[in-house]
């Protein structure tokens, strides 16, 4: 049932959904459906929540192994597939605000913070400098794996870039930027120089 309404939501969008059409491609009837779910609405959001939710990842100690964890989950068969159906979603959730926010609260946000709980355990580990934002390398690694997948759908040749060469190259930049003094905030610098100014 949830593989055909994703592939409603890729054909129709959320504007056009049919949920006559998802159960007749389903073979499944009303009663059945409604033993499940009490709206289209519902089902909408359990199967956008099939495809978005990233896993709990317990904390192993080491970026590579809980990024690996990452990957993989993103990383099925079928991912552009599912990326389609989010870039579909989202660019219709201006006319449907409730039904985006409700997915946005229950399967978007609490997905997006096991990501940056990996990133925020590796920066508390030291894997990157101190001043760090935990999001921001959350946003770049979601934002990484979703342009890649497109583009090597979508190139003829292949775009040269897979999941893991983005992982790889997270963990090359972990490894380069932990050794690297981190750049001092230039407030702090103005500080010091009118301190400097104003010493006797």
């Amino acid at each position: 049932m949830l593989h055909e309404a994703r592939a409603e939501l890729v054909a129709a969008g959320v504007d056009a959904f049919s949920l006559t059409a998802t159960l007749r491609r389903a073979k499944v009837g009303n009663s059945g459906f409604y033993r499940r779910w009490s709206s289209a609405q519902e089902l909408i959001v359990d199967a956008v929540a099939s495809i978005a939710t990233w896993p709990e990842v317990p904390d192993l100690g080491d970026l590579r192994k809980e990024l690996r964890l990452l990957v993989e989950a993103f990383d099925r068969p079928g991912a552009w597939k599912s990326l389609q159906v989010m870039f579909t979603f989202a660019g219709q959730a201006a006319r449907h605000p409730e039904l985006y926010e409700r997915v946005q609260r229950t399967v978007i946000l609490p997905g997006n913070a096991r990501v940056v709980a990996v990133f925020d355990r590796a920066c508390s580990r030291g894997e990157f400098p101190a001043g760090a934002d935990p999001k921001a390398l959350a946003a770049a690694f979601i934002g990484a794996l979703s342009v890649v997948v497109q583009w090597s759908a979508e190139a003829d040749d292949h775009f040269g870039a897979d999941p893991d060469s983005v992982l790889e190259t997270f963990i090359a930049l972990a490894a380069v930027q932990a050794h690297r003094e981190p750049a001092e905030p230039s407030s702090t610098r103005a500080r010091r120089r009118s301190t400097r100014v104003s010493t006797p």
